[in-house]
């Protein structure tokens, strides 16, 4: 086991997401930075342990590795670090926000553009490099789905503003 090396059980989509926003090792490990909005949120949520903490097998582990650097060098050769179930959920509510945000701002450009919500999801599925398989492909489709119920609310809002 490497020290350096943590695994959260992610979605197969949130997985590939990460992959696209963070990079990979020759091994397959995303490689966390913390430039990134999620990559701090991950940071946020790691604790050390003097003891390897043997948690429970995820249903879609993703292994993430942490650069050595020069403020955690000394905590990555001498502790373990692990995230706690709570964390990992966390890590992921945070994921799911920032993939939806995504696809929202995707999908409005797609439209703008007159593109099918079919040429946009698979647009973003080959972008994304997400397996496109009827899960992932719902997945997507369900984030846009909630973002065209939210404006169709505004819209209705707004004509019954005219009307009153």
């Amino acid at each position: 086991m490497t020290k350096n090396i943590i695994t959260i059980d992610l979605p197969p989509h949130l997985a590939d997401y990460c992959r696209h926003e963070f990079g990979v090792d020759s091994d397959g490990n995303i490689i966390l930075r913390r430039s990134h909005d999620i990559g701090k949120q991950i940071y946020a949520q790691i604790l050390t342990s003097d003891l390897p903490k043997k948690g429970l097998p995820g249903v879609h582990p993703a292994s993430f590795i942490i650069p050595v650097t020069r403020s955690n060098r000394y905590v990555l050769v001498s502790r373990f670090l692990y995230i706690s179930r709570w964390g990992e959920e966390k890590i992921r509510d945070y994921i799911e926000s920032d993939f939806n945000q995504r696809m929202r701002i995707l999908f409005e450009a797609g439209y703008r553009k007159n593109y099918s919500q079919k040429q946009i999801i698979e647009a973003i599925l080959q972008a994304y490099n997400i397996k496109n398989t009827s899960l992932n492909y719902e997945a997507v489709k369900k984030s846009d789905y909630r973002n065209q119920k939210k404006l169709r609310r505004l819209v209705f809002d707004d004509l019954q503003d005219v009307v009153n």
